[in-house]
């Protein structure tokens, strides 16, 4: 019998080939042909999946989007379980901070689709953006957290989430560029926890 092919597992394949030209070189080296060489796949193949390149990379941002939310679930349903919001906006603050080889290439892969948005002046309307959903999640947990005391009544919740996500945003890339490590990186984000969540040390 012919192998069974999962369609949907190729098309990962595909998106893979993809982040590691968009991480080592941009997303202007990003084609349907260089995707197809370094998958070691036809090009035709490629196409059949995706049958433009604008397509490869609508799939692809997905894909990204899914795998960073993988990641960082895991770190983030932990730190739920102790019922501490100061615990689980740090998790969530820290959980996208690239330390490791497979975090660093979803992390240069979104910075390459970020580089084309400034050069566009505009974010792609068909990619979901990722920080206003951060914002809204340690928005809503600051709340929390002032209703029990932990967070200053004076502190503005949207504000300060705004705030703390540009932050981790901003380490992402100073690791990125070694200008951090993700050590020092938690530290920061514990310094600047440490003076928003005042009632709880």
């Amino acid at each position: 019998m012919p192998k069974r092919v999962d369609h949907q597992e190729r098309r990962r394949e595909i998106a893979e080939a993809l982040f590691r030209i968009a991480a080592a070189q941009g997303l202007q080296a990003v084609t349907l042909r260089a995707v197809a060489a370094e998958a070691g796949i036809s090009m035709n193949l490629v196409q059949y999946y995706f049958p433009t390149k604008e397509a490869m990379l609508r799939f692809a941002w997905q894909r990204v989007v899914e795998l960073t939310g993988e990641i960082a679930g895991k770190t983030i349903g932990e730190a739920m379980k102790t019922g501490d919001e100061r615990a689980i906006v740090r998790a969530y603050l820290t959980a996208v901070l690239p330390d490791g080889e497979r975090r660093r290439m979803l992390a240069a892969v979104q910075i390459a689709y970020f580089a084309v948005d400034v050069t566009r002046g505009s974010q792609d309307p068909d990619q979901e953006p990722l920080l206003p959903h951060l914002v809204h999640a340690i928005a809503g947990l600051l709340r929390a957290a002032q209703e029990k005391g932990a967070v200053p009544a004076r502190l503005d919740p949207l504000l300060e989430a705004d705030a703390l996500a540009t932050m981790s945003a901003g380490l992402v890339t100073g690791i990125m560029v070694d200008a951090y490590t993700a050590e020092r990186a938690s530290e920061i984000v514990d310094y600047r926890l440490d003076g928003v969540f005042t009632g709880v040390r």
